[in-house]
């Protein structure tokens, strides 16, 4: 498929807060860019309202590990990465294996 490039200009604070945050999930700011990009283009806009927050205080924060698989399993979901998952038939063997 070919490929075009997209340039966007941030300021030197937002450029470091996104590959701060990028890499706290596993990600360079590249990737994250390209997963809101594939995200935003399935849903045809933004899953959420998009409006001012009073305050970030309000939104609770799930754990770095959690996010990270849920971010991987988006990546997953959409082909952006390889899928690593399983494929589980059966959900009482899996109980099972898994000791519950």
């Amino acid at each position: 498929m070919p490929t075009s490039q997209l340039g966007i200009r941030l300021d030197d604070k937002e450029k470091s807060e996104l590959e701060k945050n990028a890499h706290a999930l596993g990600l360079s700011a590249s990737s994250a860019v390209k997963m809101m990009i594939s995200q935003f283009n399935h849903d045809k806009g933004f899953r959420y309202p998009v409006n001012r927050m009073d305050s970030l205080d309000k939104v609770d924060k799930l754990p770095a590990e959690v996010e990270k698989v849920m971010v991987l399993a988006k990546a997953e979901e959409y082909g952006l990465v390889k899928d690593t998952s399983e494929d589980v038939k059966n959900i009482d063997d899996l109980r099972q294996r898994w000791g519950k």
